[in-house]
């Protein structure tokens, strides 16, 4: 079967297994994977990273692997703030919580803050004292993350 083939099987299988009501065929696609990741993680440990950093995205509403995250921040005009690290000593010396299952996890609520503080820094610096502005920043991406309407998504936002 050459490649293009493979690919059309594949699909094709998919879009059965994904249309269906038969748990068994999830069951199936399931092992395959397993066993897919299991030779991964043995011979290519970086790619079943990456693979794992997409399969995350089930957990959560917001979702952003570290990867995806730096790249967003590195991009940021007017620059973003913090570094990964600043931001999360700053998170741990507040005793903010850094993940809520369903709604968020780190990666996305980090880049929520950098996007906020980058895009409205001037702002809040009018109306919020500096000592304040980091939780004043938290406070706003927590209501972007968990809102109930559910409007905002980080992965639509930057086009992921």
């Amino acid at each position: 079967m050459t490649q293009e083939e493979m690919k059309k099987e594949f699909s094709a299988l998919y879009d059965m297994m994904a249309r269906s009501e038969k748990v068994e065929y999830m069951h199936t696609f399931g092992m395959v994977h397993r066993e897919m990741m299991e030779w991964f993680i043995q011979n290519k440990p970086e790619l079943a990273q990456e693979w794992l950093d997409k399969l995350e995205s089930i957990r959560w509403k917001n979702y952003l692997s570290p990867k995806e995250a730096e790249k967003i921040v590195a991009k940021m005009n007017p620059q973003a703030p913090w570094s990964k690290e600043q931001w999360k000593q700053a998170m741990e010396k507040e005793g903010f919580e850094l993940e809520k299952e369903p709604c968020y996890n780190r990666c996305a609520l980090w880049v929520t803050m950098e996007m906020i503080m980058s895009d409205s820094s001037e702002t809040l610096s009018k109306f919020v004292q500096s000592a304040d502005i980091f939780k004043v920043v938290y406070g706003l991406a927590v209501d972007k993350l968990t809102d109930k309407d559910n409007v905002f998504n980080i992965r639509h936002y930057f086009s992921l």
